[in-house]
């Protein structure tokens, strides 16, 4: 050991550890991320930290960086606020390999703020230095600017090893066990320098064999990208300009999932080094839909303003300067860019998902709309899709639902007074949805009940064995649901079109095909061919063959339009099948399994309506009984 005639110091005022250190550096994460950082700067090619806690609580950091001689640690690693990259001192590292990320002289104060004792080991060129600093021992300085005296070790004594630098952190005031997978991904958010082929950062826990290797990808784990943008190529989609646009690169994320609230917003890197934590800055991020946001932008250019725009703690840069306030004006603009841009993308994409699930053109129906509802209606199903936390069979169902209830004035009134009311917010819509199934459901019962007393006519009509061109087809012509509830806008939103003669002129068509009864649409793109008998009419194959010839007249007809239907049906409505008749029976049954001809009876609608409607008044019933007991409740 030689202690030699000179000695170390440290001159400055106590005080200035208790703010700049402990307080600053109180947790394990930034003390680590400076020790990275002067390793980097001496041009390291390796660092291992050693966490050890199945004992007394350790922590070694060490590399392969150039170390310091006896002098250089008086001079440059004692110096309390040494800038290193002060005028008149190059920026680069030590033989010019790298900008040095490390800056205010503050970093060798971060020990204090987790341990009570500090050892260094340092070689350069061959020769060792060691000394140890102790909190205890620097508290009991009175005066400021009192020297404080390390204890020398050894300096400069001769070994085998050309270079390195150990920190070996002892008395360690945490209390609960170290976790290297935290710590590992906390460096990484802290820096943006672990993919350089150069410069390797293993973290070992108790075990010298098991690693955790630092990469930058470890802040984004568990990050499942749905949406993003790089820059600079991308900044042409933000309208404002700012003349270091170019110089601006990284990504932006918008994820699938929300983000850790530790990672939501951007950082902000210059030359490798977090300067600004992960925020929106000054934009409004109340919305939902950025919390699924996170992202990484490198700004070095701000090493060239003429002063300095980093915080002591480079947790945020000095937004209140002439230099930072046009960055920040940009950033915020490209924030507010990217956040409408995924926006309107996750759209595009639930609406595609939205059309396999329900089978739904949005566009179609809403194109099909009077312009004030459709308004109306593309309001209220834009928030159905900007909503965040309605995943995409919500979003079908309350698609289909507005779509069916949009036939509603009362649906339509409740949708009119939200126009100015954010409606993103999935809690808010879903409330909307709750509260229109109260209204709804009087609405079903009202149309139910009119209806009931159309059943009773259609009823009175069978039992009378109505005329077919008078009085069953008019009927018909007023009251499609009671065909098929397709053909029916309240709920499916179709709606009875036109009659043949409407459709096609009269000269298009040939004698035999002119007695076709009804020719109905939906908005599907189906057509319905219908031919109606009398309610005591035999239904035999020859009526069958007429209704097929007459659909695939219709089908080949429109099989070039522009508007051509998906499907071609047609129903055939009679009294009854012969109880004998096996054929008829048999070429009915092969016809339903093709879905091309249907074969109704009056009985069967009769039956079908009755129970088709009876659910309606029951769920209506059912909820006024709920509201009855909510309300006794409250």
């Amino acid at each position: 050991m030689n202690s030699g005639t000179e000695t170390l110091e440290m001159k400055f005022d106590p005080r200035t550890i208790e703010h700049l250190g402990i307080q600053m550096y109180s947790t394990l994460p930034p003390v680590l991320a400076e020790l990275v950082s002067n390793a980097y700067d001496a041009e390291a090619n390796n660092v291992k930290i050693h966490l050890f806690d199945d004992g007394e609580k350790k922590i070694i950091v060490e590399d392969d960086g150039h170390g310091m001689s006896f002098q250089e640690i008086n001079s440059k690693f004692l110096l309390i606020g040494r800038n290193r990259r002060v005028a008149g001192e190059s920026q680069k590292s030590e033989n010019g390999k790298r900008f040095v990320i490390g800056k205010k002289g503050l970093g060798k104060l971060a020990f204090f703020g987790i341990a009570e004792h500090i050892r260094v080991e340092t070689i350069k060129n061959f020769k060792r230095s060691i000394f140890e600093m102790d909190w205890g021992k620097i508290r009991q300085i009175i005066e400021p600017n009192n020297p404080y005296s390390p204890d020398l070790i050894v300096k400069e004594e001769k070994c085998d090893i050309e270079q390195g630098t150990k920190f070996i952190l002892t008395q360690i005031k945490r209390k609960s066990e170290f976790s290297p997978e935290h710590l590992a991904r906390s460096l990484a958010k802290s820096f943006q320098i672990f993919d350089e082929a150069d410069f390797n950062v293993k973290i070992y826990h108790n075990s010298e064999v098991e690693n955790i290797v630092v990469k930058n990808e470890l802040k984004y784990t568990n990050i499942n990208i749905a949406f993003e943008w790089n820059l600079p190529k991308d900044k042409a989609l933000v309208t404002k300009d700012y003349l270091f646009a170019d110089l601006i690169t990284g990504k932006i994320i918008s994820a699938k999932d929300t983000v850790s609230s530790d990672m939501r917003g951007v950082a902000l890197f210059s030359r490798g080094k977090l300067v600004n934590n992960y925020n929106f800055l000054d934009v409004k991020s109340t919305s939902h839909g950025y919390s699924y946001i996170t992202g990484w932008l490198n700004v070095d250019f701000i090493e060239e303003f003429e002063r300095d725009v980093i915080s002591t703690n480079r947790q945020s840069l000095n937004w209140e300067l002439e230099e930072t306030s046009e960055l920040k004006l940009y950033l915020e603009s490209v924030y507010r860019a990217f956040f409408n841009a995924q926006k309107e993308e996750k759209k595009l994409q639930k609406v595609k998902e939205v059309k396999k699930v329900t089978g739904i053109e949005l566009e179609l129906w809403l194109s099909g709309l009077p312009k004030h509802e459709a308004i109306l209606a593309r309001k209220i199903s834009d928030s159905i899709l900007n909503a965040e936390g309605i995943n995409i069979e919500k979003a079908g169902e309350l698609i289909k639902y507005t779509k069916d209830s949009f036939q509603f004035e009362a649906f339509k009134e409740l949708v009119a007074e939200l126009e100015s009311v954010d409606i993103e917010n999935s809690s808010v819509l879903l409330s909307i949805f709750r509260e229109w199934e109260i209204i709804e459901t009087k609405e079903m019962a009202k149309l139910a009940t009119g209806r009931i007393q159309t059943i009773k006519t259609f009823e009175r009509l069978i039992d009378e064995n109505a005329l077919e061109v008078k009085e069953i087809h008019p009927f018909f012509e007023k009251f499609p649901w009671i065909l098929d509830p397709r053909i029916n806008m309240f709920r499916h939103e179709v709606q009875y079109v036109k009659l043949l003669k409407e459709n096609y002129k009269e000269e298009d068509l040939e004698e035999k095909n002119r007695r076709i009864d009804f020719l109905c649409t939906s908005v599907s793109n189906h057509r319905f061919v219908i031919e109606i008998k009398r309610p005591n009419h035999r239904i035999t194959r020859k009526d069958i063959d007429q209704a097929k010839d007459y659909r695939s007249f219709i089908e080949e007809r429109c099989e070039n339009s522009p508007q051509s239907p998906s499907r071609v049906v047609a129903y055939i409505v009679g009294g009854y099948i012969g109880s004998d008749d096996r054929l008829t029976r048999d070429e009915v049954e092969s016809m339903r399994q093709t879905d091309k001809v249907y074969v109704k009876t009056f009985s069967q609608l009769l039956t079908d309506a009755q129970n088709y409607h009876k659910e309606f008044l029951e769920k209506y019933e059912k909820l006024t009984e709920q509201n009855v007991r909510q309300v006794a409740l409250q």
